[in-house]
């Protein structure tokens, strides 16, 4: 009887083993599934590098093309390819007049509460807003402005386990060479 119980306790029984390998059966799934999601965040950082440096590269591209040319002298819209090994790749360049808002529209200029004790203070730089030389003045700043302001917008267009991916930039250009006019308005 002693030989048998030595046996028993020397070896491991087919429970044991087989409780064992699924536990390492269960480290290892574990150990995979987190190599494949590490594999597939890398993955995405290196295209969003990849796709920052192309959307880096059109906008100093863009600003090649203008420059010496006046924003009517440009293309508004435009859009291509990039070359091997980034064919996968499209872009798309608009570039849009900036409009400046009105500072003179009465609405919200100089409006106190009429008990308001800062009222008389705001009455009084009210009528200095409707001063028509400072109304030319101001007029002729923001028509300048819009004039000569623009926003250039990139998108990086690719598709991503079948789905149109898009990385937008905006950068905003002033043309300094811009005619300043006191009579345009």
């Amino acid at each position: 009887m002693t030989s048998t119980r030595r046996l028993t306790q020397q070896g491991f029984t087919l429970l044991e083993v087989m409780i064992a390998m699924f536990i390492i059966a269960i480290g290892i799934s574990a150990i995979l599934v987190a190599e494949n999601n590490s594999l597939e965040v890398t993955l995405r950082a290196k295209r969003m590098t990849t796709v920052a440096m192309l959307a880096k590269n059109a906008m100093i591209q863009a600003e090649r093309e203008i420059e010496g040319k006046t924003f009517d002298e440009t293309k508004k819209e435009a859009s291509g390819t990039f070359d091997a090994p980034y064919s996968d790749f499209k872009w798309e360049r608009k570039i849009k007049e900036i409009t400046f808002p009105n500072i003179m529209d009465s609405s919200g200029v100089g409006a106190g509460a009429p008990g308001d004790a800062s009222s008389a203070s705001s009455s009084a730089a009210s009528d200095q807003m409707k001063d028509p030389n400072v109304e030319k003045i101001v007029k002729t700043a923001t028509n300048y402005l819009s004039k000569s302001t623009r926003e250039v917008t990139i998108t990086i267009l690719w598709t991503e386990k079948k789905q149109e991916q898009s990385f937008i930039v905006s950068q905003y250009w002033v043309d300094l060479k811009h005619a300043f006019d006191i009579n345009d308005q």
